[in-house]
């Protein structure tokens, strides 16, 4: 009877054990950090595939949010749209840069890339919900005056999607539209480059700016992707890619 009691007591002890190494086991994800997880900087982004690097740099993006005031962000959303795009934008929400906004923007890989360039070194990076599309901006690579409408001058690099009411029946006929839309770029020659949707172009130059630590106008650094992708009933989604001075290069044209 003693026998038999121990051997019943081991075999609910063994169960137990078992069923709490069940419980207990780690999860991918809770706690863990997938191999194939690259973190630079407060970047995180999860690779599953080369076919799924740009969906892969989004998610990267996304993990880069700042703790800031949304007016703050929502005031460099603002400046930059119009010190640089040339255009006024209504902001909906702003903060730091999160899944939201990195889903609504549209862009090619290479402005993709160019965003998680500067979001990993820039001093400041911010996301926005516009009232017609999206926006995220990262600037400054050292000291900023504290004067919005001059740091986002310098050093910076913008992606705006916006979605607009036309057409374009022509790649001629999108860049035309493209040009309208974001005024501030417009001058440029652009040269077109296949994508796997719509249409896109780049051009690269120079242009004006004030300095944020002299404080004084300065020629410099500029290049652009602008990219056009038709949508539903009579809309069409514009964006452009623009980085300035030290984030110019960010920008790899095919």
């Amino acid at each position: 009877m003693t026998r038999r009691i121990t051997w019943g007591v081991i075999l609910s002890l063994t169960l137990c054990t078992l069923l709490l190494g069940t419980i207990n086991a780690p999860v991918l994800g809770a706690g863990r950090t997938p191999r194939a997880t690259v973190n630079r900087s407060g970047v995180t982004a999860t690779a599953g595939s080369a076919a799924n690097s740009v969906s892969a740099t989004a998610t990267a993006l996304a993990g880069k949010t700042n703790s800031v005031p949304a007016s703050e962000a929502a005031a460099a959303i603002q400046s930059y749209a119009a010190q640089v795009l040339g255009i006024n934008v209504t902001v909906k929400t702003a903060g730091g840069l999160s899944g939201s906004v990195t889903q609504a923007l549209s862009q090619t890989s290479a402005s993709t890339q160019a965003q998680l360039t500067a979001a990993d070194l820039a001093v400041n990076t911010y996301g926005a919900i516009l009232s017609n599309g999206a926006a995220s901006l990262s600037y400054g690579t050292g000291t900023l005056s504290g004067d919005v409408t001059i740091d986002v001058q310098g050093s910076s690099l913008g992606v705006y999607s916006l979605v607009v009411k036309g057409s374009a029946v022509s790649a001629d006929a999108a860049l035309a539209l493209a040009k309208q839309t974001f005024p501030g770029v417009a001058n440029y020659q652009y040269q077109p480059y296949t994508t796997t949707t719509g249409y896109a172009w780049y051009a690269s130059g120079y242009a004006n700016a004030i300095d944020p630590t002299t404080k004084q106008a300065i020629t410099t650094a500029e290049a652009v992707i602008l990219y056009v992708v038709p949508g539903q009933k009579g809309s069409l989604s514009v964006s452009a890619t623009v980085g300035r001075g030290t984030f110019a290069t960010a920008i790899k044209f095919p």
